[in-house]
């Protein structure tokens, strides 16, 4: 059985960390396999800390909502030191299904406030997820970043509800809801990993990367 782990960027929050560790062992109970968590800063044990106890094949997913730099700069060096062969799951971006069941659960004009990133081609994609989740669950719904460019939570807030696309508790959350409560807008959800269809998504990503490893694993 390929052992899964879990690569978070980390925070020096520690209510990030815990809600990795609980989204680990949730997932862990769901595969009937053992699940790792692992962080790139801010917490430990990092990537070759978690995977140097575990035998047999290793499946390392990265906790990442886009394919900004920490998925294209500080992973593939977290993998290279790890300093043995593993199997790098593809990021987990905007799964639709995830995106439609918290639109639905808004059930009113929403806003869906990502954590940010310089890249314009990040945010457009995240954008667009957006907008295809609007058509798709006939919700009215635009995107917004918690920081960086592009359209600023508080001016998306007013008369919408506001729906987290962030992983877990921590200080981007605790923005989001002051803003939300500044406006007297619902918060709908607590985190994406506190989300079973989440973590039903991040499960069909283990799988996926035990069954046909991505090109470029480590050796």
């Amino acid at each position: 059985m390929t052992a899964g782990v879990l690569l978070a960027h980390g925070s020096p929050d520690p209510r990030s960390g815990h809600a990795v560790r609980d989204a680990a062992d949730r997932l862990a109970a769901l595969r009937g396999s053992e699940v790792a968590v692992a962080f790139l800063e801010h917490d430990r044990p990092t990537l070759a800390e978690a995977v140097a106890p575990l035998e047999g094949p290793v499946a390392v997913l990265p906790l990442l909502l886009s394919s900004a730099y920490h998925l294209r700069e500080d992973v593939p060096a977290a993998v290279r030191a790890a300093g043995r062969p593993v199997h790098v799951a593809d990021a987990v971006g905007h799964p639709p299904d995830v995106l439609d069941l918290l639109l639905r659960r808004a059930a009113a004009p929403a806003v869906v406030v990502a954590a940010g990133t310089r890249r314009r081609a990040e945010r457009e994609a995240f954008a667009r997820a957006v907008a295809a989740a609007s058509r798709r669950t006939g919700v009215v719904a635009r995107a917004a970043f918690a920081t960086g460019p592009g359209p600023r939570l508080d001016d998306a807030v007013p008369g919408r509800a506001v729906v987290p696309w962030l992983l877990a508790p921590g200080r981007l959350l605790d923005r989001v809801r002051d803003c939300a409560a500044r406006h007297e807008q619902p918060v709908v959800g607590d985190g994406l990993l506190a989300e079973p269809a989440f973590l039903a998504v991040l499960d069909g990503r283990l799988q996926d990367a035990s069954v046909a490893p991505r090109a470029g694993v480590a050796s």
